[in-house]
């Protein structure tokens, strides 16, 4: 492959001639011990909330904390004042205690700054741990006045039961590390439309890291004009569509100083000549799978895959001016284009596109060895940390503890798949062993091998050694009407009959647009062309077997045609945030809104015989929604009561309560009414919800309550959306869900194979986990191209496997 005018020896030239100084080791700063000689010391450090017990300090010193949720609380917490600059810092740790880890929802870490906050959220495990965060954890809130000015820090404790916890956290550290991820927090202020991409973006990059096992840190793009990639070796642009010209010289300024960057997708002009870059042309995909893969080439870089799996929509193609063109464009077929996909020079390198979260475990053999040839110093430092990091694998530590697993399944798994399993995990095993002892000898590239053959043995061991079980719901949901990207819904759902599944739940309507001829909503262009997809979907179904539960996202306009949408908003139909700004979702309260709801949903039951319909979104966006004078106005009719402070009266004030209640019910009474309708319409239907995982906490910030909902018979199964890539969190959240519904409904949760996007193995583990803790069955989240052809057929090894044999004795 040969674009451009650069050599690949001359490139590894370079980098070995600007970075031959020794590696950077990460360097940690002690924020805060958080240990105190005793109860008054610590409190006078953290002041709580009105509903929370005053602060207290553990047998070792350190801060204790408590809470006990069966008073219906939602959250408790306590703030510190403190004055920290954390701009140059990128990751954090802090150590735990839990005890009582079923009380909890989750755990939050928040830094004031300014007139916002930044919040992470971590999960509770019972026993201590050291809990690891950094920048791409963060939501941001309000308008903070930057990292570099922390002016308090709050630690909240979310409920997740009716019962009491203890929480105790020591020793706060930030630390800088020599791998970089710039996350454009400028977008939030310039281009907030692009916000969410950036966030998802930069968190999927961190994940990939994460998954090498390699040291890395996340800073905000605002922070680098002040030197926060000092001391940093490589710097990575995981999507910044908005770096300034001061941003973009800082960059220059670090890779002037010998520093390497990595740009996906979006690159200022100002650094393309800096990478061998003379011009960028934006393409868009000519058909499904033009721009499916990227072709590697490793004989330039050795270590890289052969191609990793794409699935784009669009791609920047270079121009090249001195960088070579490492990968190409490659169609489904594998074809190659001769586009240049990603791009090296003697200063760092360019996708074409983001890295979208598919075909993972090439993802991370690219940047394994893109950052070995980034920062060769290090080789052995990554060969190390990557060697580490394969011993882990969902929620599990190294092929012994994989073995166990598949032991402790031996008797409900076939002695030829059980046989299968175990040869696996032996191979890697001597894989790991064989990795160890090339990296103790300088063989680096050797090692990665090892470590990546040892990872692929472990994954294949684990999968077949995952129990299959007869006579469950298995089901997934499917946001896009068309069905999967490039089939047909004949073919989407030939291949989930073929995987062992039983249910789709596709994505038909919203709250202001529909994919079939809709008496009551605006129709979606594409349906003209290529026809009603209830239809086609139902006539697929009926051929392969598989159930169809029709899925509306309810109240949402976020694809509603611009013109319905300001016909909303002309006749007041549109919801309004606390601080009095709008929001493109329909007001639940409007009857106008309720009507509409009612009867899109209705007309599918009456037009289509579909086995169910269900509810998603069935609630409101947000604590801060909706308080527009409509509510206002019914509010006080349904209940007598006059606003004089609206909204502060019914948000905290003596009205708070009274408005909670009315406020659910403008959710419920959707439900109720369409549950009863529809069943009348159609006997036998199956009426479902896709809800919120933090019950109780929900109903108040959501106006979601999903257990009354089950409580009522209103609904006949209901899929809380546990998407985690903690296996031990998502068992709490099962337990405690199942612990509601009391067995009333089947329960089946929700697996985030895309939410926040899971290996293969992951998946697995969390459908097995739920069945062990009693779930009928289960439904993944989102059938697309990555999980049917990565997720459905690894589970299709073991999860999901038509086993017929004999117990073992």
């Amino acid at each position: 492959m040969a674009h451009g005018t650069g050599s690949v020896a001359g490139i590894l030239l370079v980098l070995m001639s600007s970075l031959a100084a020794a590696a950077h080791a990460s360097e940690m700063r002690p924020l805060s011990a958080w240990r105190y000689d005793d109860a008054n010391a610590a409190r006078a450090t953290w002041s709580p909330s009105d509903t929370s017990p005053a602060a207290a300090v553990a047998a070792d010193g350190a801060l204790l904390l408590r809470a006990d949720f069966s008073d219906g609380s939602e959250r408790v917490y306590w703030d510190a004042a403190v004055m920290w600059d954390l701009g140059a810092y990128g990751r954090f740790s802090l150590g735990s205690r839990v005890e009582g880890a079923a009380a909890v929802g989750h755990l939050t870490i928040y830094f004031r700054s300014g007139g916002g906050w930044y919040g992470a959220s971590f999960a509770a495990h019972d026993g201590s741990r050291t809990v690891t965060l950094r920048k791409t954890d963060f939501t941001v809130e309000g308008s903070p006045a930057g990292w570099a000015r922390i002016d308090g820090v709050r630690l909240a404790i979310w409920g997740g039961a009716p019962q009491a916890v203890e929480v105790s956290f020591t020793d706060f550290r930030a630390y800088s590390d020599d791998i970089v991820v710039v996350r454009g927090e400028r977008t939030r202020r310039v281009s907030r439309s692009n916000w969410s991409s950036v966030q998802r973006f930069s968190s999927g990059m961190a994940d990939l890291l994460a998954g090498i096992g390699v040291a890395y840190g996340a800073v905000a793009d605002a922070d680098i004009e002040a030197g926060a990639l000092g001391g940093a070796k490589v710097a990575i642009l995981p999507y910044n569509p908005d770096t300034s010209p001061a941003q973009a010289a800082a960059i220059q300024r670090f890779i002037d100083g010998g520093g390497r960057l990595v740009a996906c997708y979006a690159l200022p002009a100002d650094l393309m000549q800096t990478l061998g870059i003379a011009s960028l042309e934006w393409r868009r995909a000519e058909s499904p799978g033009d721009l499916d893969a990227i072709a590697l080439d490793t004989e330039a870089a050795p270590g890289m895959p052969e191609s990793m799996r794409q699935g784009s929509w669009n791609a920047r193609i270079p121009t090249l001016e001195g960088a070579i063109a490492l990968g190409e464009w490659a169609d489904a077929e594998g074809t190659r284009s001769g586009l240049p996909a990603v791009t090296l020079n003697g200063h760092g390198a360019f996708v074409g596109h983001v890295l979208l979260p598919a075909d993972i475990p090439a993802k991370q053999q690219f940047l394994l060895a893109l950052l070995a040839h980034l920062a060769p110093e290090g080789r052995a430092e990554l060969a190390s940390a990557y060697l580490d990091r394969a011993g882990a694998i969902a929620g599990l530590d190294g092929p012994a503890a994989v073995e166990a697993f598949v032991q402790t399944s031996k008797s409900r798994i076939p002695s030829e798949r059980l046989e299968a399993a175990l040869a696996h995990v032996g191979t890697a095993r001597e894989r790991m062993q064989d990795g160890r002892q090339s990296a103790d000898e300088g063989d680096h590239d050797a090692a990665f091998a090892a470590a990546r053959e040892a990872i692929g043995a472990m994954r294949d061991g684990l999968l077949r050694g995952v129990p299959s079980r007869d006579d469950e719901f298995r089901g997934v949901w499917c946001h896009s009407a068309f069905g999967v990207d490039g089939w047909t819904w004949d073919q989407a759902l030939a291949h989930l009959k073929a995987q062992g599944f039983t249910a789709v739940v596709p994505n038909m309507l919203w709250g202001g647009l529909a994919y079939y001829p809709s008496e009551y909503l605006p129709v979606a262009a594409e349906v003209a062309e290529r026809g009603d997809q209830i239809a086609a979907c139902l006539a697929a179904a009926e051929r392969h077997g598989i159930d169809v539960h029709v899925w509306k996202v309810n109240w949402g306009l976020q694809t509603a045609p611009s013109a319905f949408i300001e016909e909303m908003r002309t006749a007041g139909r549109l919801q309004r945030h606390r601080d009095g700004s709008e929001l493109e979702w329909l007001c639940p309260s409007h009857p106008a809104n309720f009507e509409l709801e009612k009867n899109s949903l209705l007309e599918v039951v009456r037009n289509y015989a579909v086995d169910g319909i269900h509810f998603d979104y069935i609630r409101y966006p947000h604590g801060s929604a909706c308080y527009d004078d409509g509510c206002r106005e019914r509010f006080q009719a349904a209940t007598g009561r006059e606003i004089a402070a609206w909204p502060d009266d019914v948000i905290d004030g003596q009205h708070a309560d009274a408005f909670a209640d009315w406020r659910r019910e403008q959710i419920t009474r959707l439900v109720r009414t369409v549950s009863a309708e529809a069943r009348e319409l159609r006997p036998g239907l199956k009426i479902s919800a896709a809800v919120f995982r933090d019950y109780p906490n929900c109903r108040r910030s959501v106006g979601q309550d999903w257990v009354d909902w089950v409580e009522q018979g209103y609904l006949d199964f209901v899929c809380p959306m546990n998407y985690t890539d903690d296996e031990e969190q998502f068992a709490m959240w099962v337990a405690s869900q199942r612990g509601y519904v009391q067995g009333r409904v089947p329960l089946y949760p929700g697996v985030g194979a895309s939410a926040p996007g899971l290996l293969p193995e992951q998946t697995a583990m969390q459908v097995h986990r739920a069945r062990e803790l009693g779930s009928p069955g289960f439904i993944v989240f989102n059938y697309d191209r990555t999980v049917a052809d990565e997720h459905l057929p690894a589970l299709r090894l073991g999860a999901t496997a038509d086993d017929d044999w004999e117990p073992h004795e």
